[in-house]
């Protein structure tokens, strides 16, 4: 049985189940994937102390969260 998702893309499906990775996603703001909405299902994760959409605007998401494993489409 897997477990419950940290961030899910509204728009794609796509699952993340790492903390880092959530953590990374709130930086970036909007799914690596697709570009869609991300939904935060994590009640503990901590809510970041700065407005990272004015300071980060226009980050790629490689940048937060290290190049992709595998260049392949799943």
């Amino acid at each position: 049985m897997r477990p419950v998702p940290r961030v899910q893309c509204e728009h794609c499906s796509f699952a993340w189940y790492g903390a880092s990775a959530a953590d990374g996603l709130r930086v970036v703001g909007a799914c690596p994937r697709c570009g869609g909405e991300l939904d935060f299902l994590d009640a503990e994760a901590p809510t970041p102390s700065f407005a990272a959409a004015e300071r980060l605007a226009g980050v790629m998401p490689a940048a937060v969260l290290g190049p992709p494993l595998t260049w392949g489409v799943r």
